[in-house]
C-alpha cells in the first residue's frame, strides 16, 4: 500500500477543506519536525483527530523511523483538552511500532543507562516511595463510570452492545471498526483477515493446520494423535 500517497491525500484535502471553527481539530505539521520541518504556520494544518492519528501511520509505515513511531503513539494520549477517542486496535498498533522503535534505538549504548546500576540506596528509595501507593478516589470513581458500571438504559446496552456487529476494515486508511455489515460498502470495508490473513500453525503430531488458539487448546502436547502413539 502507498502510504504516502494516502498522507498526501489527508493533507491536500485539508488544505482546500478546512474545518470549521466549530469543529474539533489538532494541529499538524506537514513536514513533521523530526525530519526538518519548519515550526511554521505555513507549515501547519488542522485535522481532526482521526485525520490526525491516519496521518501519523502513514508516515511511520512509509518511513520507518524511531521518531516517527513515537510521535504515532503519542495519539493515543489524551487530556481534558483533546477529544480522542482511542479504539484497542488504534492503541495495539501504535504501541507495537512504539515498542519496536524502542528496542532499536535503546540497545547497547544507545540505552542513556548503559553500563549503569542502582546503587543500594536508590533501590531503596525507588521502593519507598511506590509501597503502599493507591490511586486516588477520583481516578477509582472514573474507572468505575467509564468501565466497570453497568450500562443502566436501554440506549447504553445498544451503544455497548456487539449483537449483529461485525469486525470490519477500510482498505484504504486500514481502519477497523466494530459495525452492521450492510451499513458499509463492501468494496472498501472489508473483513480485516482479507487485508492481513491469520497466521496458520502447524500441529507437530497430526500435522493439521489452524490458528494459535486451537492447535494451543487441542494439538501439539495435546493430540489426539500423540496419545494414541503412547497407548
Amino acid at each position: 500500500m502507498n502510504y504516502l500517497y494516502l498522507y498526501n491525500r489527508i493533507i491536500k484535502n485539508r488544505q482546500t477543506n478546512p474545518l470549521s471553527n466549530d469543529e474539533y481539530g489538532e494541529n499538524h505539521h506537514i513536514i513533521p519536525l523530526c525530519m526538518g520541518g519548519p515550526d511554521e504556520k505555513s507549515n501547519i494544518i488542522k485535522l481532526s483527530y482521526k485525520e490526525h492519528y491516519i496521518a501519523h501511520a502513514c508516515l511511520y509505515k512509509h518511513f520507518k523511523t524511531s521518531s516517527l513511531a513515537h510521535a504515532w503513539f503519542s495519539m493515543c494520549r489524551t487530556s481534558s483538552n483533546q477529544k480522542r477517542d482511542i479504539t484497542p486496535s488504534q492503541y495495539e498498533k501504535a504501541k507495537i511500532a512504539h515498542v519496536e522503535a524502542l528496542k532499536e534505538t535503546m540497545q547497547g549504548e544507545g540505552n542513556h543507562f548503559y553500563g549503569k546500576k542502582h546503587t543500594d540506596a536508590t533501590k531503596k528509595a525507588i521502593g519507598s516511595a511506590n509501597k503502599g501507593r493507591k490511586k486516588s478516589q477520583k481516578e477509582i470513581d472514573n474507572w468505575v463510570e467509564k468501565v466497570a458500571k453497568k450500562p443502566n438504559s436501554k440506549e447504553h446496552r445498544a451503544k455497548i452492545g456487539r449483537k449483529g456487529l461485525v469486525m470490519l476494515q477500510n482498505i484504504h486508511t486500514l481502519e477497523i471498526i466494530r459495525a452492521k455489515r450492510d451499513d458499509y460498502d463492501p468494496n472498501i470495508w472489508v473483513n480485516p483477515r482479507k487485508i492481513t490473513p491469520e497466521k496458520r500453525y502447524k500441529c507437530i503430531h497430526c500435522g493439521i493446520e489452524s490458528n494459535r488458539g486451537n492447535i494451543e487448546r487441542w494439538h501439539n502436547d495435546k493430540c489426539k494423535q500423540r496419545q494414541m502413539a503412547i497407548d
